[in-house]
């Protein structure tokens, strides 16, 4: 019987030792995934004596654990004045806890071992009763919540890369300054300005170091001084400064000068010098600008205007440019209108064989026959399709119909019309990642032999993203068109570029021949032009001949081709024929 005790005995405390096992595994397990709470956890007995205190609670109030467990927390954790309050509460709160999971979340006031007070939110429980009661809850800091809250709102309205204010704060503190002002002219100024070569920084030296112009140029523009009521960034390489008060306008000239000099010095950027200058628009309040939106596209129209000069320029929106703007804006507005109504023609010029003298061409040009004002210039429209992107369906409108119109000279009765048509691409059309693609798909509509295609595309529009132009030059040369560079000499062409684009004909452009035939220079670079095209494998088309002079030094130079009123204006296609066959001297 008393071996039978003894092993009892030994059994119980076997049996105590695991549980007393499990116990500690649980209570570090637990310890561990209170450590793991991104919250500080607190627990204290029925007296307020800290029982649990985790990893977050050392980091929010500077305590460690070992330092606080079992001691009163309102000693250290409570400021003085709250702690009558605090034990108060403590005590009545044991009834009224008892039976629920946790209370409502109540706000606190506690103190950090450094002396600050921080508020928290906490929702507290209670477990167990008499001697083992515990109470505690997570302590949730609501700095860290407004901090948040802070930091959002500071990211939707500032820009990410700069810091700067971005425009939907612009635009609020720009309402906020036209309502102080009330409407008083001259009373509120907005600047705009916009980076000069930075797409080509972009390109040639990558994102990371445009990256770092920006912010450059941001933090000088925010030294420049301090007469700006805001600088911010619009987006891409575009800044807006708002100017409020008496003498706004003359305050947002002064800033402008001072900020075309400090752009205009060199900034360091990716291990090396880099220069970008500026063009900036300013427009101030006036009886006819009271809105935000309106003074900052009238800013806008300045800017652009600015950029029209050369860059580097500072432009003043005024009465003169508010007409050149609204004109531009109803152009836009009849433009959008031009091609659902059948209102754009195409005329066609004739380029001719200078060694046979007869047409081997003809270059389709864009005409707009507007219902009220009769036919609208080229220059007029063609810079504002440009600008709105309405060059893109023109652009496909132009090259159907010149295909259609081609197939109908080249299958019709007697096939008296010419051979190949010439059609012009914009910069834009050749930015259109579709372009390539309605090339391939006209070309299969209309059953051309693609070599009749001649796709005409400027030099500054080729060398404004060269390496992506190469590329679209080489996709359409896949499709079998010709490819023509357009009034060479007139932009910057690389010539290490200009050997590598697939190019099958080059066009002088007529400024240089204007001066061949009357004693004036300029034989010698077109002689130079003509040249180097031969040696590159290109033929050369001299456009703007007018003059029979012209003509003959063009032949002695062994020019290809020529066009211009010398033989024919751009005219309509049932005119075309009636000049066919044209001849030299004819």
């Amino acid at each position: 019987m008393a071996r039978d005790r003894v092993v009892h005995m030994r059994d119980r405390q076997s049996v105590l030792r695991r549980a007393d096992a499990r116990a500690s595994r649980l209570e570090s397990r637990m310890q561990y995934l209170l450590d793991l709470a991104r919250d500080a956890f607190v627990e204290t007995d029925g007296d307020g004596v800290l029982t649990e205190w985790n990893r977050q609670a050392e980091l929010r109030f500077g305590w460690s654990r070992d330092e606080v467990l079992g001691r009163p927390l309102v000693e250290f954790l409570v400021p003085g004045r709250n702690r009558t309050r605090f034990l108060d509460d403590l005590h009545g709160s044991r009834g009224y806890l008892q039976g629920i999971e946790r209370s409502e979340p109540y706000n606190l006031t506690l103190l950090h071992r450094d002396g600050h007070e921080i508020q928290v939110t906490t929702s507290a429980y209670v477990i167990g009763t008499g001697d083992d009661l515990r109470l505690g809850g997570f302590v949730h800091d609501r700095g860290e919540e407004r901090a948040a809250e802070e930091a959002l709102a500071h990211a939707y309205l500032h820009d990410s890369l700069t810091g700067l204010p971005n425009r939907t704060l612009f635009t609020y503190r720009l309402s906020y300054a036209l309502a102080r002002g009330r409407g008083e002219p001259g009373s509120v100024a907005v600047l705009v300005l916009d980076l000069d070569r930075f797409k080509a920084i972009n390109d040639a030296l990558g994102h990371e170091v445009g990256d770092e112009v920006l912010v450059a140029a941001a933090e000088r523009l925010v030294a420049v001084d301090t007469s700006a009521t805001l600088v911010a960034r619009l987006g891409g390489d575009e800044f807006l400064a708002l100017f409020d008060g008496e003498f706004a306008e003359e305050d947002a000239v002064a800033f402008a000068d001072r900020a075309l000099s400090r752009l205009s010095e060199p900034i360091v950027a990716g291990g090396r010098e880099v220069f970008v200058g500026a063009s900036i628009g300013i427009a101030c309040t006036s009886a006819e600008l009271l809105e935000p939106a309106a003074l900052l596209s009238c800013a806008d129209a300045a800017m652009y205007q600015a950029k029209t000069r050369g860059g580097g320029a500072i432009e003043v929106f005024g009465e003169a440019l508010r007409l050149r703007a609204l004109d531009r804006l109803q152009t836009e507005h009849s433009l959008h209108r031009a091609l659902e109504r059948e209102e754009l023609r195409l005329h066609y010029q004739p380029v001719i064989d200078i060694g046979g003298g007869h047409v081997v061409a003809v270059e389709a040009l864009v005409r707009w026959k507007h219902p009220t004002q009769g036919l609208v210039s080229p220059d007029r429209f063609i810079p504002v399709a440009e600008e709105s992107g309405l060059i893109i369906p023109i652009g496909r409108w132009v090259l159907r119909e010149a295909c259609e119109q081609l197939r109908t000279w080249v299958t019709g009765p007697g096939r008296s019309g010419p051979v190949a048509v010439e059609v012009n691409l914009s910069a834009r059309q050749l930015d259109d990642a579709g372009i390539v693609d309605t090339v391939e798909q006209i070309l299969d509509e209309s059953g051309l032999t693609p070599s009749s295609l001649t796709l005409e595309i400027t030099e500054s529009a080729l060398m404004r993203d060269a390496a992506s132009a190469l590329q679209v030059l080489r996709a359409l040369k896949a499709l079998g068109v010709t490819l023509a560079i357009d009034d060479f000499g007139t932009g910057y062409s690389s010539l290490s570029y200009l050997h590598r684009f697939p190019l099958d004909v080059l066009k002088v452009d007529k400024s240089f021949v204007d001066g061949l035939g009357s004693g004036r220079d300029g034989m010698e670079i077109v002689a130079a032009v003509i040249k180097l095209a031969h040696a590159l494998g290109l033929q050369v088309v001299a456009e703007g001949v007018e003059r029979a002079a012209q003509l003959e030094q063009l032949a002695s130079m062994g020019c290809d081709f020529a066009q211009g009123y010398l033989f024919s204006r751009p005219v309509p296609a049932q005119e075309v024929e009636q000049k066919l066959p044209l001849r030299l001297g004819a």
